[in-house]
Parts: structure tokens; C-alpha cells; sequence
């Protein structure tokens, strides 16, 4: 987050303000100079002896010579000293030999011989702090400026930080430059495109410990990759083992708030033992008032297979956590530092921290809340670095320099530049077996703005399926041909790439709703260039898609069938199960006989019912139409072949009636349900199972099934991170609700494959609204594909959908990147609650009743039993009531972020 254009980030003196405020110490209100004197955890060598520091504050300037300060026990004089003329505010440290229990000292202000006042203050033992300073740059791939930019800067920034690191050399070793390359994305760039000598330095520098390689790509909206996606993110760091000898043991997660389960199973498995994560709370993240207070630092991950992963979790007051070191000072110099990191240690050490106090900014305050986080126990920290407070910020040489002044100047705290493992091993050394472990998904707070690109999302995940069966098509062509597969594994890593950057967590420009070319303004070019990876991997896995049915058809052909005089169809199951379920094939019109033909499955030469679509665009798209039909029990892995053979009748199919128009049809049945809608509301009033005479549809619900409902909010659009500043949220937010109404039917169908019936209806914030309800023959299922024109607008909105169940005391389980969950499951404390990105399907499963699968392709974000307002602290909407907890709200899209997300 840029400190300009992000947020009104308090200034540092007003930071520090509220740290001293909020830390032990003593304010003597003395005429004309109002101190404070406090406790530092500051130790100096005096004398031979270490001694531990007092801080005095003077509130305002000083006037007057002769000033002086002094401690005092009993009669004898500790330290004193003598306070310069100032105009401003200052500070200076009086020491005390160190103490191992609290002593009781006097404390004396002098102007000019006389004493005008004092009192008696408790010296207390303090910790030794070893203070580990990690320097990186957060990658945002796009937010500051076009991306291309970016990345063109990342690279520049290995450049300057080898530079860096040699101009140190001769410092002392604590003070050397070090830097943490955080993702390897720009890394592979980098490696392309430097010399050799440039490679072998940056390799060198790895293998001494000065900079370090880790071991993610990116940060990760990881509840939008698919497992295998996911998994792929770590393919390079095998590469920068096996071809450059790097050891990569670290990861770091940084702006996002929360991480799929799957993720520390995958970084287990690729031998990583570490992961920094920094959150940011800008707006939608409040783990304080979930249960974030209860989360440990540093902690054991746990994967579901028993495996750890050792955390830092980097907290803050400021909730841009990754910018916690510049907060303090790190980026300007040793003066800033001094003046306020003692009295941040004392926060850690004895306050709630990081949660704060009245008036934090990023909750609009915390009055109300129980602030009971216990303090941080260690004497070691680590501390994120930057070269400014912004994201994608250069390398510097200012922390360094404080380094080595500051380690000149005071025994401890002691500073150290380090990378992300000299933290961890030595935390594993000092309390390795004090740490706490947690188990289960880390619910990410910001995924709900992946609703905000509804389009390109929904074809990404279908990438993200068609992928899958690719690749599988072609393994087993493999078994099957010796025809070679010219770049088909470039081409495969490539659309994984472009999957993967188009879910990675930058979506946008800083303002995106702006049209210029430069820095924070460029969101229409950054939105282009970021939907364009999702497009691009379309593209290219549809033609690999392709590519796997063209080398695998000829199985189809083998021991060939004279009953099939016209064509034989190959129906391939590329699931891990045996399948029943609905194929699509385009027959080509060449070839095909106008006479009619009918359609057996071959291995039983039973004739099987089906119908026909025609070609849509059929003058710019090949000639031919589309047959439907069910294939059943298509073995897992394996395929089914079904004939073409021809008939002396004439093509009737599809057969059975089918409609265009309103002749309003509000009931369809299948051999398994009974759907009727009711077109008032434009919903499914009941969906009986035949088998049972049980209703799907619950009464008593406040939305029915398949019910379109638009929410608007009162927050107004076009202001960078206005929801951090809105405060508490309650109903006021939510301007309007509507929901859809004034149904007609405007086709239906029915036929040997489906029954079907197409509804258009009206709707607030679309200019109009379609659904389409499908009960195919021969499977259990209601397939719904609901389509909308939607205005482009900048108002903050939401549509979902709603899906309430009939099911008694139900139990409700998602499918997640990486594992299942339920309401039941353990999360990392400080989740969040209040929805979920869900890969594709939820199981609703009760006593009595039948269980009940509902599963989406294209729009993964879900609400369970209630809407909740999208704002802190995300309230509920809709009166609680037994009758609700079956309820599933697909959150299609939304448009309520005010930075980064499109609108």
C-alpha cells in the first residue's frame, strides 16, 4: 500500500505518540517542562559493566540552560545529564547497571541548581532483543504501475541489491546488506536475461547468506487455484535446486490475509520449513474480531497429512503488516529508529498489540472490543524492511546504515540485516519446542474481491478444468501412438503460468477505476493486461484440449464396427471414476448421410435416444451440428464408442415437444424430479424427488430457490481504501435490497435427453435477466445456468443467488484447494468467516433426508445460512431462523473494493 495514494496513514511522530502513551511509564507535570519517563529495553556497556537505559521525554522544547536530569539511589547519583536547548520535543537516555529484580530509584529534574521536581521510579529488568531485519520488496505485479513496469523495476532491484551487498562487505557482518528475493517469478525473468557473470555473482551471494530465494512465484489468492495450479507454483524452486544448487527452505505470503489449507501441505511436500506471511487488514480483514486475538507467534502449520511448517506471522497496529519496520523508522535513519522502536518492544512485551487503541484506523476504532492478545513472549523478532512505505519498493541502503550505527551505539537490542532462515533457525533454536501448532484451512479475507471479474474468472476455472483433461488425454495418447507432441509441455507450462497470473493477488491498479498510463492512475491498462492471462490460457488449453481428442481418436477406430456405416464417436471419461452423464459431440456435415440415421453403443448394440442443436453462428463457425445423448457407466480413465448407423426413417430428433415463446410451462419432470417455478418471483417454488415425494425446496425460507437478489451500499465508489475508513458497519450500509420478479417463460423443451424451460425476468441492476432449468433423463440432477446483461456502473453492489435446501439439522461440507471442510473443521485463528471461495461443489447431508449435491463451475464465492454485509464486521442481513441453515448464497459477483479489485 502507497502511503499517499493507499491510505491516511498517521504520521510517525503520531505512531510513536500513541506507542509512548500506551507503554509503563510515568508523566510528571512539571512547570515549565512536562516529562515522561519510562523503561527502555536498551542495554549499553559503561565502564565495563552493562547498564540498561531510563528514556526522559521532554513534551516540549527547552529554554533554559543548566537543564539537567539525574537518578538517584539513596543519595547517590546513578546518572545524569545535562538537556541541550531545543526548540522541539526531545529525549535522552539516563543508564542504570542492569537489574535483575525492579529498584527503586528517585528521579530529578534541575534548572539551574535548583530541583523543581521529581519522583520515584521503579527500574525494571528488561529483555535482550535480537532484532532480525528482513529487507525485500513486495511484489505487487501491477498496483504501482503497469506491469510491465513492474517487473522491468523487480529486475532492476536483484541488480542493485548484488551492488549493495558488495559495497558491505567490509562492514561488520551484522550489518552487511542482505535482501530477500520474496518470489521467484521475476527471479526466471532475471535469469533469462542477465550474463553469466551476473548469474554466477547472484549465485555466489546466495550460497555466502547474503541473499536468499524463496520459494512461491507470487503471493496467492490461493482459494482461486485449482490444487494442481497451485501445486505448479512450485515447479521452479525444483529448477533452482536441480540446475542451480540453490537451497530454497523459505516462502513468504505476503498482503494477503489467509492461505487454502492446501498450501502448507504443498509447501511440506516441496521440503520447505519456513513461511513468513505479513497480512494487510485494509478494510475486510479483522481477525481480532473473529478469533485472531487467540493466534500465537511464531507457529507449527500442521498439513492434514501431519506434516509442519514453521510460521512468522508479521502483526501490526498499522494492519499493513509487511510495512511494520518502516513504520518504526527503517526507512529514513537511525534517529527515527532510536526515537521509537524502544517503546514499540514495550508493546510487544506488555500490551494486547497489535490491535491497538480508540481511533485505529483501520477499524474506525476498537471501542467494545476485548482486547486480551497476550504479549509477545520472545526476546527475538523479526521485522519486515522495505526501501520505502510503498509496495514494489527498490532496495536500500539506509537500514544497513542504521545496522551499523545502531550496533555501535547499544549492546541490545541487538540489529542484524538477515534473511528469512537466520530468523527461523535461530527461533527454532531458542524456542522451537515452546511453539504452539494450528491446524486446518487459514480462510483468506480478501477473496471475496475475485467476484469482481465474474467473466474472466469463470473462464479461468474452466481452464482450470479443461487442463486437467488435456493432459490426461495426451498421457494416455502416449500409451497408444508413437506420434510425437511438438512444444505440448511448453505449451502445457505456459497456460499454467498464465492461470496462475491472472489469480495471483495483484487484480488491479491502486485506483483501478482510472484510464491513465502511469503509476497508481493505469487500471483500465493494468485490467486489460491482467484479464488478458486469463483469456490467453483459454486459448491456448482449448487448443491443447483439442490437440489430446486428435491423438487419442484413433482408439476409436480399432476393431472397427460395420454397424457404424456413418461415423463412430469416442466418449472419453477422463475422471478418476466411472461415469454417468451428458456428452456433447459436434458431428461435422460432411459425410453424414441426409436420410436419417439412429445412434447404438457399440459394445451392446443397443439403440440410444438423442437429439440435435444446431451449429450456433453457423455461417462463420464449421458446418454441422451437435448431438446429445447419455453415455453411461464410461469407465474411469477410459472410454465408451457409440455409432452412427443409418436409417431408413427420418431424422425426428430432438424428439417430443419443443417451444418457443410464452406459453408460460411452469412445470417440467424428469424420470427423477418434479420442478415447478413459481414466475412471480422467478423461482423454483419445489423440486420433488419422485422416488421419495420428498421436496427439495423448503417454505419458510426468506428467498427462493434460484432467487436473483442485488444488494446496493451506501459507500461511495472512487475512493482509494474508503472501507478502512468507513468504521463499524451496520444496516445503514446496505441502501437497497431487490430480487427478481416478473417471470415468463420464453422457451422450453422436451425430449429424450432433458426437459428443459428458459425463463427471462426483471431485476434491479440488470437490464435483464435469463435462467435456464434443466432436468436431464437417466442422472439425478437440476443443472441452472443463470445469464444476465449487466450495466458496467460504479456503484458498490452485489448479486447472488440463492439455493435454500430442505434439510433437518444439515450438515454442510465444501470442497477447498487442498482438503473438504465444514462447519466442524478447525481453522487457524483469526480466519476469515463469513463466506468462503470454494473450488466446485458443497455436499448439504442431513438425517432422513436425501444427500444433496450443489455444485457451480464459475462462480466459487458462497455465503451458508445468511447474507452478510461486505463490510467490517460483516453483520448479518437476514434474521436468523432454523429454517435457513440449508440455505447456500452463491455470491456470483460483487463490486465493493476500492483499490486493487476492478470495478
Amino acid at each position: 500500500m502507497d502511503r499517499d495514494n493507499a491510505h491516511d496513514v498517521r504520521s510517525l511522530a503520531g505512531y510513536r505518540k500513541q506507542l509512548i502513551e500506551e507503554t509503563h511509564g510515568i508523566d510528571l507535570d512539571l512547570d515549565p517542562y512536562p516529562v515522561r519517563v519510562s523503561n527502555a529495553p536498551l542495554f549499553r556497556q559503561k565502564d565495563g559493566k552493562l547498564c540498561q537505559a531510563i528514556r526522559v521525554r521532554f513534551k516540549h522544547g527547552v529554554d533554559d540552560q543548566g537543564l539537567k536530569v539525574r537518578l538517584l539511589d539513596g543519595d547517590s547519583v546513578i546518572d545524569e545529564q545535562e538537556v541541550e536547548r531545543a526548540p522541539r520535543p526531545q529525549s535522552l537516555f539516563l543508564l542504570v547497571p542492569e537489574v535483575e529484580q525492579p529498584l527503586s530509584l528517585t528521579f530529578e529534574l534541575e534548572v539551574e541548581g535548583s530541583v523543581i521536581g521529581g519522583t520515584t521510579f521503579d527500574v525494571v529488568p528488561q529483555r535482550k532483543w535480537t532484532i532480525h531485519l528482513v529487507h525485500h520488496s513486495h511484489y505487487d505485479i501491477g498496483y504501482t504501475d503497469p506491469q510491465s513496469e513492474v517487473l522491468a523495476s523487480q529486475l532492476a532491484y536483484i541488480d542493485a541489491a548484488l551492488e549493495l551487498a558488495t559495497l558491505t562487505d567490509e562492514w561488520p557482518e551484522e550489518a552487511q546488506f542482505r535482501w530477500n528475493i520474496e518470489v521467484n517469478w521475476p527471479l526466471q525473468e532475471w535469469l533469462r536475461s542477465r550474463p553469466r557473470h551476473a548469474r554466477d555473482t547472484l549465485i555466489q551471494r546466495i550460497q555466502e547468506g547474503r541473499i536468499e530465494v524463496h520459494a512461491l512465484p507470487f503471493s496467492m489468492h490461493t482459494e482461486a487455484y485449482s490444487f494442481d495450479e497451485l501445486a505448479r507454483q512450485l515447479s521452479f524452486t525444483a529448477v533452482l535446486r536441480d540446475t542451480y544448487g540453490i537451497d530454497v527452505v523459505s516462502a513468504m505470503q505476503t498482503d494477503v490475509p489467509g492461505a487454502a489449507i492446501g498450501l502448507a501441505t504443498l509447501l511440506t511436500d516441496a521440503r520447505i520449513k519456513y513461511l513468513s506471511v505479513a497480512h494487510n487488514y485494509a478494510g475486510r480483514s479483522v481477525p481480532h474480531l473473529r478469533d485472531g486475538q487467540e493466534l500465537k507467534r511464531p507457529f507449527y502449520w500442521q498439513a492434514p497429512d501431519g506434516e509442519r511448517i514453521l510460521v512468522w506471522y508479521t502483526d501490526t497496529l498499522y494492519g499493513v503488516a509487511y510495512m511494520e519496520g518502516m513504520t518504526l523508522g527503517f526507512g529514513s535513519g537511525y534517529n527515527d529508529v532510536v526515537s521509537s522502536l524502544p517503546e514499540y518492544l514495550n508493546a510487544l512485551a506488555q500490551l494486547p498489540y497489535p490491535y491497538g487503541h480508540q481511533g485505529d484506523w483501520l477499524s474506525g476504532g476498537l471501542a467494545g472490543v476485548d482486547l486480551r492478545k497476550e504479549p509477545y513472549p520472545y526476546d527475538i523478532l523479526h521485522l519486515r524492511i522495505q526501501g520505502a512505505f510503498a509496495d514494489n519498493a527498490s532496495p536500500s541502503l539506509v537500514p544497513a546504515q542504521i545496522v551499523h550505527e545502531w550496533n555501535q551505539q547499544w549492546e541490545f537490542p541487538r540489529l542484524r540485516m538477515s534473511l528469512d532462515r537466520d530468523f527461523f533457525m535461530a527461533v527454532e533454536e531458542r524456542a522451537g519446542d515452546q511453539l504452539a501448532t494450528y491446524e486446518g484451512d487459514w480462510t483468506d479475507w480478501w477473496a471475496d474481491g475475485i467476484g469482481s471479474a465474474a467473466v474472466p474468472l469463470g473462464r479461468n476455472r474452466q481452464s482450470q478444468n479443461d487442463i486437467r483433461t488435456a493432459q490426461t488425454l495426451h498421457a494416455l495418447a502416449d500409451l497408444v501412438t508413437d506420434e510425437p507432441k511438438p512444444h505440448l509441455l511448453i505449451d502445457v507450462d505456459r497456460a499454467y503460468e498464465e492461470m496462475a497470473l491472472f489469480d495471483e493477488h495483484t487484480w488491479g491498479a491502486a485506483n483501478p477505476w482510472e484510464r491513465g498510463s502511469f503509476g497508481m492512475a493505469s487500471g483500465e491498462y493494468q485490467w486489460t493486461r491482467k484479464a488478458a492471462f486469463a483469456y490467453s490460457a483459454e486459448e491456448r488449453i482449448r487448443t491443447l484440449l483439442d490437440a489430446g481428442k486428435q491423438r487419442i481418436a484413433p482408439l476409436g477406430m480399432r476393431g472397427g464396427d460395420t454397424r457404424a456405416d456413418l461415423a463412430t464417436l469416442l466418449v472419453f471419461n477422463p475422471s478418476s471414476f466411472m461415469r454417468t452423464d451428458l456428452v456433447c459431440v459436434f458431428l461435422p456435415e460432411r459425410g453424414l448421410s441426409t436420410s436419417g440415421f439412429e445412434l447404438i453403443d457399440l459394445s451392446t448394440g443397443e439403440s440410444i435416444p438423442f437429439m440435435l442443436e444446431p451449429q450456433a453462428n453457423a455461417y462463420y463457425r464449421p458446418r454441422g451440428q451437435y448431438i446429445r445423448f447419455l453415455g453411461r457407466d464410461i469407465p474411469s480413465f477410459g472410454y465408451a464408442r457409440f455409432g452412427l448407423k443409418s436409417s431408413a426413417q427420418s431424422v425426428v430428433k430432438p424428439s417430443g415437444r419443443e417451444s418457443q415463446g410464452s406459453n408460460n410451462i411452469s412445470v417440467i419432470e424428469s424420470q427423477q424430479f418434479s420442478l415447478e417455478l413459481d414466475l412471480s418471483t422467478a423461482t423454483v417454488s419445489s423440486l420433488v424427488e419422485r422416488r421419495t415425494g420428498n421436496d427439495l425446496v423448503p417454505r419458510d425460507v426468506p428467498y427462493g430457490f434460484n432467487a436473483y437478489i442485488y444488494d446496493r451500499y451506501t459507500s461511495a465508489p472512487g475512493f482509494n481504501h474508503l472501507s478502512s475508513r468507513i468504521g463499524t458497519a451496520g444496516p445503514w450500509l446496505l441502501g437497497s435490497r431487490d430480487t427478481g420478479r416478473y417471470g415468463l417463460v420464453v422457451s422450453s423443451a422436451s425430449n429424450d435427453v432433458w426437459e428443459q424451460v428458459t425463463m427471462r425476468y426483471s431485476g434491479e441492476g440488470a437490464d435483464w435477466l435469463e435462467t435456464t432449468w434443466t432436468l436431464p433423463h437417466g442422472v439425478p440432477r437440476l443443472h441452472v445456468r443463470n445469464r444476465l446483461h449487466k450495466p458496467a456502473t460504479m456503484q458498490k453492489e452485489s448479486v447472488y443467488f440463492a439455493f435454500p435446501f430442505a434439510a433437518e439439522d444439515p450438515q454442510i461440507s465444501f470442497e477447498i484447494t487442498g482438503g473438504v471442510v465444514n462447519g466442524n473443521s478447525r481453522r487457524v485463528p483469526g480466519s476469515a468467516h463469513y463466506f468462503r471461495a470454494i473450488r466446485h461443489w458443497a455436499t448439504i447431508t442431513s438425517s432422513g433426508s436425501t444427500p444433496i449435491a450443489w455444485a457451480t463451475r464459475e462462480a466459487p464465492l458462497v455465503q451458508v445460512g445468511n447474507i452478510h454485509l461486505p463490510y467490517a464486521p460483516f453483520p448479518r442481513t437476514i434474521p436468523d431462523h432454523e429454517a435457513h441453515r440449508a440455505s447456500i448464497y452463491s455470491w456470483a459477483l460483487n463490486n465493493i473494493w476500492d483499490t486493487n479489485f476492478p470495478p
